[in-house]
């Protein structure tokens, strides 16, 4: 028609091409165009929505030809033990399949537990084993299956602390300790551990009083935090009266 233009739809999903670290196979996997992503809203443990396609249900990239699975962030960070360790752990009884094209939430969660399955074989980092598992309670969650979440977020906590304790999360492409310090506060109250919520909090909070740590603590966090230790000891007053 005169005076009017079509384009063609854009999908919202491709294939990229990336070489299998452990295996040396060419292999695709599938990633949502960025200019396709519209973010709703965020829950306060940043579990994220979206309009039209989930990009979170392709983070988890599988090599369909031995088994090896990743964080996208992170598909090409293995050494020469780990890639061992996946030879005789995951490839050994792999079927070959793939996990291209688009999908749905149940093949979203079967992706992101294989990657979990790789990450506790290796022996991977305890922040990298949460970050995984955190992101399969959201799986659950926009399924509304309160139990299968809750297990995943109680997974997430106990990773989340080992990895306070234990790692440097200064390191490149890790969660620093604030945001880690803020999770932790987070997940402890939505397992409803409310006094160990306020203890975590509680620690970032103080950190933020103390000059050398304030510029590395951003304004926006330490505001979602204070707002998030007095709900949480509102919660913890209102008990009490119940009682």
């Amino acid at each position: 028609m005169k005076g009017r233009y079509f384009m063609a739809e854009v999908k919202a999903i491709y294939n990229s091409k990336i070489v299998c670290p452990v295996c040396d196979s060419d292999i695709e996997y599938t990633k949502v165009r960025s200019k396709t992503i519209r973010l709703i809203k965020q829950d306060s443990d940043f579990c994220p929505y979206y309009e039209g396609e989930n990009p979170l249900y392709y983070e988890a990239v599988i090599c369909p030809e031995c088994g090896y699975g990743s964080h996208v962030t992170s598909f090409s960070s293995i050494n020469k033990y780990e890639k061992e360790k996946v030879r005789k752990l995951i490839t050994k009884n792999w079927n070959k399949r793939s996990f291209t094209g688009q999908r749905n939430i149940d093949q979203a969660i079967e992706a992101f537990k294989i990657v979990l399955l790789n990450l506790n074989d290796i022996e991977a980092y305890k922040s990298e084993i949460a970050k995984i598992c955190v992101r399969i309670a959201w799986l659950y969650r926009y399924k509304e299956e309160t139990r299968r979440e809750k297990k995943f977020l109680e997974y997430a906590l106990t990773n989340y602390k080992e990895a306070y304790s234990q790692e440097d999360l200064t390191e490149e492409g890790k969660l620093d300790k604030y945001n880690c310090l803020y999770i932790i506060g987070e997940l402890c109250k939505r397992l409803e551990q409310y006094e160990e919520s306020t203890q975590w909090l509680s620690r970032l909070i103080m950190s933020y009083a103390d000059p050398k740590q304030k510029p590395n603590i951003p304004q926006r966090l330490i505001e979602t935090s204070r707002d998030l230790y007095q709900e949480v000891k509102d919660i913890i007053a209102a008990t009490k009266e119940e009682d």
